[in-house]
């Protein structure tokens, strides 16, 4: 009796922990991506380019160090112990800061803008995983029918009721609808796969996806147009590396002005038979004669002009972007509806090709016709859906930010 109760209890803990474990494993869409955008080494590698640009220009800001130098002359006892301090042109510290700042800004939005792309290949390899997996159930369904019809079949001909041409065609139709299996599991793989390399490592990845809820229409084009304009980390990275590029010429013609370098120390001579020591100053200042810095300022000048002109490019082509995104996500969505409508009409079919067949009306052609037929229509729906999300990710790519949670 205590054997029984311990299997029976262990039995039982097994019962209950097996959904709690399935259900950790879901993960939804959303927190995979949050998970490759936050901790995978893609994510982390972007973010490390931003690091860099920080500390960079946090180098500039850096004081100049002090010299210590020592001189002796032979000719009459005369030796020298100084200490040189350069200081910047007056205003170049203030304008470093500026420009640190504006970079600082520009490397952000550019990671910003990195971590957006980064999201939507993460989108792409997704939407794919979950076509390829739709894919695979419309082919293992089809397999299943297929074989629960052999079933039948060799049951009949074992009664001596059945058709061995009936049952040999099925066997050669069961044979295409593995191949089909195998097809589309080895394209689910490979698109798993493709995800597992965005995350980060030793990340479990459940087998299927959760659901994902119908996506409304999208908004009108202007409007779209308008949110890029504001969310875009490509126009932003833009706008602060021409104030950059701006202050950058500043701060190369302050750079070019007088700069000072203040020295100080002791000086030991000397003087009839006695050594004299006495203090020693001095101060050196740069002339700008030969380099004012306006071949630094028409450098900087020239890269503003032409961070300008790629942000008209980039505007202009965002429209463009938009509109077709805008006019192709309008007629993949009509398909999508058409694909399903078929999927439905394909399901009736089996349902009367098998009320046929079983009451004489349709041969076993007819009715692995109408097997391949649904398996057909869920392969464009698939397909259908596939498209319709692509065409989705490439319109929230263009706006720059999420249209569809």
């Amino acid at each position: 009796m205590r054997t029984r109760f311990r299997v029976a209890l262990v039995a039982a803990v097994y019962m209950a922990c097996v959904p709690l474990s399935a259900q950790a494993q879901l993960r939804s869409e959303q927190e995979i991506l949050d998970l490759i955008v936050s901790e995978s080494p893609q994510a982390k590698a972007i973010r490390a380019v931003a690091e860099t640009v920080t500390a960079q220009q946090a180098a500039r800001l850096t004081f100049p160090n002090p010299a210590v130098s020592y001189a002796r002359e032979g000719a009459g006892f005369t030796e020298f112990y100084q200490v040189e301090q350069p200081f910047r042109a007056f205003g170049l510290h203030d304008s470093l800061e500026r420009v640190g700042v504006a970079a600082r800004e520009s490397a952000e939005a550019e990671r910003d803008a990195r971590l957006w792309q980064l999201r939507i290949d993460a989108q792409v390899a997704l939407a794919r995983w979950r076509a390829a997996s739709e894919r695979l159930e419309a082919a293992r369904s089809v397999e299943r029918l297929v074989g629960q019809l052999i079933t039948v079949l060799v049951t009949r001909e074992r009664e001596g009721e059945g058709s061995r041409f009936d049952r040999v065609r099925s066997e050669q139709e069961l044979v295409d609808a593995k191949q089909l299996v195998a097809s589309a599991e080895v394209d689910r793989l490979a698109a798993r796969g493709a995800i597992l390399a965005m995350l980060p490592p030793n990340t479990a990845l459940p087998e299927v996806l959760q659901g994902r809820p119908a996506s409304a229409d999208a908004e009108s084009v202007d409007a779209l147009v308008q949110k890029a304009s504001t969310n875009r980390a490509d126009l932003r990275a833009l706008d602060s590396a021409g104030r950059r590029f701006g202050l950058e010429a500043e701060a190369a013609k302050r750079a070019a002005g007088p700069a000072t370098t203040v020295i100080g120390g002791l000086k030991r001579a000397d003087d009839s038979g006695d050594t004299r020591a006495g203090g020693a100053i001095g101060l050196s200042v740069t002339l700008p004669l030969f380099n004012r810095g306006d071949r630094d300022v028409a450098r900087w000048n020239a890269e503003r002009s032409q961070i300008q002109f790629e942000r008209t490019i980039l505007e202009s082509a965002i429209r463009a972007e938009i509109t077709t995104a805008a006019a192709i996500l309008t007629l993949r969505r009509q398909v999508t509806t058409m694909a399903r409508d078929a999927q439905a009409s394909a399901d009736e079919l089996v349902t009367i090709a098998d009320v046929a067949y079983r009451e004489g009306e349709a041969g076993i052609l007819q009715l692995l016709d109408a097997y391949r037929t649904r398996g057909r229509a869920q392969d464009r729906a698939a397909a259908a859906a596939l498209d319709l999300r692509l065409g989705e990710i490439v319109l929230e790519r263009a706006v720059g930010v999420t249209l569809w949670p």
